[in-house]
């Protein structure tokens, strides 16, 4: 049996050398292939960790190295797309040279035009709208019912043409296209609105009230809107030439009456009017276009609110009774208009005087007559393409955007390069200019001068922006080399050490076979003479 075999000590020690001589030349042989002298945790546990732990941060610096290069290549797109706006703006100047040359010398340049600018404010309609109204009756419809656009909790508030008040009447105002209007014949026409919480039915601390009209003649006594009847109520009415506006609550909790507010109207004219009841301020205030009529205070000796009241509500003529400065009227319906109104919107708030009078600046159009020139809008047109064009991967510091650069993996270290607008918008270039004229030239030129300062300014600021990163760039490229060699020094073998250790192995392997030959010649020969 192989087991059974007794092999000599000599034999013995000459095999145990030759193994362990053979395992040398496979681990140089493994190094000399892989080139590594810790090629596992096997290997060196120490060593091998430690190199790891190098190469991911190098590896993670190297993930970095990315966005900063990323940022290098958006930062060197928006010195390209400055440089050109830089041209663009030389060209305007040359625009405007060539007009002032061309005024200078008595003569106009081609390339200006007439160009009629729509200057109008914020239609009426958008204004009360975005004021949330509980009740908006623009009375512009030109068929069908009476639209109320509130935003009242109840919901829509219904209103109904009485007696041949009609529809689709002439606009009252310019702005905004004329939107029709409600004619009235001061006979026996009105609009009669329908009991609600929004407006009769629920006391309320604070009402406002406005609509626009048109008298085709201010004599007599006529109503042109109430709410309430005999105790209490609310009218705006015209009265021989004057315009008043009244509050009462002549028999109610609160007591105050005859609140009358008044100034002068004409035919022929569109007025905006209001009333203000505020409760808190304990005031009754009145409006013709947007300025104040008069206030009076209310000497409200209880809650400070308007009590709720059964009186109809009536538009252009009396739904039942009503208040009027001399007394009240609770003979039914009557005092009927004789005109136009249109908007009229109910608030159970108190309007501003700001919005008021904004409300009131609203109704008529507005144009503004200009010069400018073609050559010089082209230019503006490309500086504001160039601006969209000059983005790199959806970064675009010309249009105000910001750019991150970060430079350690933790994101505690960066950078923020903040951009602007370099639209002609935010050059300050896109003023109407008029340029028929001389001093408007010159501002034309002064204007051009600021913007290109602006833009050699922030071509300076982000050539510092790129020295950092740039800078950043080079730390981090050696800190990855740096960090691989240490990683390096902890596993990588010498070849020319392990080559030389290879070639001694291996001689060392060749004489312990010769001397493992000769141990069994003599164990041989030996085993011979005792046999």
């Amino acid at each position: 049996m192989v087991n059974d075999v007794v092999i000599g000590s000599a034999l013995r020690n000459t095999l145990t050398s030759i193994k362990r001589t053979q395992n040398t030349i496979d681990v140089i042989t493994e190094r000399l292939a892989t080139g590594l002298k810790v090629d596992s945790a096997l290997d060196d546990p120490s060593n091998f960790f430690t190199a790891k732990a190098l190469r991911n941060t190098a590896s993670d610096k190297a993930r970095l190295l990315d966005g900063i290069g990323q940022s290098i290549r958006a930062i060197q797109e928006t010195a390209v797309g400055l440089e050109a706006a830089e041209r663009l703006i030389d060209q305007a100047e040359a625009v405007v040279l060539e007009s002032q040359k061309a005024l200078e010398a008595g003569k106009v340049d081609p390339a200006i035009y007439e160009d009629i600018i729509n200057t109008s404010p914020q239609t009426l309609s958008q204004q009360i709208s975005s004021g949330d109204p509980d009740v908006y009756f623009r009375l512009n419809e030109t068929g069908g019912p009476i639209v109320d656009y509130g935003v009242g909790a109840a919901g829509p508030v219904t209103a109904n043409y009485n007696s041949g008040a009609s529809g689709n009447a002439p606009p009252l105002y310019t702005n905004g296209g004329g939107s029709p209007s409600v004619q009235f014949d001061g006979v026996n026409d009105r609009i009669r609105v329908s009991d609600s919480t929004m407006i009769n039915t629920s006391t309320t601390p604070a009402r406002t009230v406005e609509l626009v009209f048109n008298a085709d003649t201010v004599a007599g006594r006529q109503v042109l809107y109430e709410e309430g009847a005999t105790v209490n109520g609310l009218t705006i009415y015209i009265d021989n030439g004057l315009i008043r506006v009244e509050a009462e609550d002549d028999q109610g909790g609160n007591r105050f009456g005859n609140l009358d507010i008044s100034a002068p109207v004409v035919a022929g004219q569109t007025y905006h009017v209001a009333f203000v009841f505020d409760g808190a301020a304990q005031t009754f205030s009145g409006y013709l276009d947007g300025q104040h009529m008069a206030n009076s205070p209310l000497n409200i000796t209880s809650d400070a609110v308007f009590p709720s009241h059964s009186g109809d509500v009536g538009i252009g003529g009396v739904s039942g009774g009503v208040q009027f400065h001399d007394g009240e009227n609770g003979g039914g319906n009557g005092f009927n208009f004789d005109g136009r109104i249109s908007d009229v919107a109910i608030y159970n708030r108190a309007v501003s005087d700001a919005d008021l009078l904004s409300h009131a600046n609203s109704l008529d159009a507005s144009t503004t007559i200009t010069y400018p020139n073609r050559n010089y809008d082209a230019v503006l047109s490309q500086i504001d393409e160039l601006v969209i064009d000059a983005n790199y991967r959806g970064i675009n510091l010309l249009n105000n955007e910001t750019l991150r650069t970060d430079f350690n993996s933790t994101g505690s270290s960066f950078l923020i390069t903040e951009g602007d607008d370099f639209s002609a918008q935010g050059l300050g270039l896109v003023e109407r200019f008029n340029f028929n004229e001389a001093d408007t030239l010159d501002r034309i030129l002064s204007a051009l001068r600021e913007a290109k300062a602006q833009v050699r300014r922030f071509g300076f600021t982000i050539a510092n922006d790129l020295s950092v990163i740039q800078a950043r760039r080079d730390y981090t490229e050696a800190s990855i080399n740096v960090l691989n060699a240490g990683a390096d020094d902890l596993t990588v073998a010498d070849l020319n050490e392990e080559g030389a250790n290879q070639l001694a192995t291996q001689t060392r392997l060749e004489l312990g076979t010769t001397a493992l030959s000769l141990a069994a010649q003599s164990q041989s020969s030996v085993v011979g003479l005792l046999s």
